[in-house]
């Protein structure tokens, strides 16, 4: 009776779903989310939408701005000047943008 051999080439595979892949997915997930959620950033001619910061991993989106907590939180009674701008900006991108989120991660993680 002839012995059968069988040999898988998963190099490919390896790659595709290694660590160093699904940092890349995060990294470019991360940086289309914090483009997209500055639409919704109040004071698009100040210093808070311009002060976002992102982890050299990916897994952090922060703005660095003395008052972007407290935008962020907003407050009662407050208005924004520009239309579609306002606290809880993340939540705003979201509920927009997701789709395409998932499809950067998609394409920076080579999956």
């Amino acid at each position: 009776m002839a012995g059968v051999t069988v040999k898988i080439n998963d190099a490919g595979l390896r790659r595709k779903i290694s660590a160093q892949a699904f940092q890349r997915g995060m990294v470019v997930l991360a940086n289309q989310a914090a483009a997209d959620m500055n639409h919704f950033v109040p004071y698009k001619n100040g210093h808070l939408s311009g002060s976002s910061n992102i982890a050299s991993d990916g897994s952090q989106i922060q703005w660095r701005s003395p008052y972007a907590h407290y935008q962020w939180v907003g407050g009662i009674g407050w208005h924004y000047t520009t239309p579609g701008t306002g606290p809880k900006w993340n939540e705003k991108a979201k509920a927009q943008y997701m789709d395409a989120w998932r499809r950067a991660f998609i394409k920076g993680a080579g999956l």
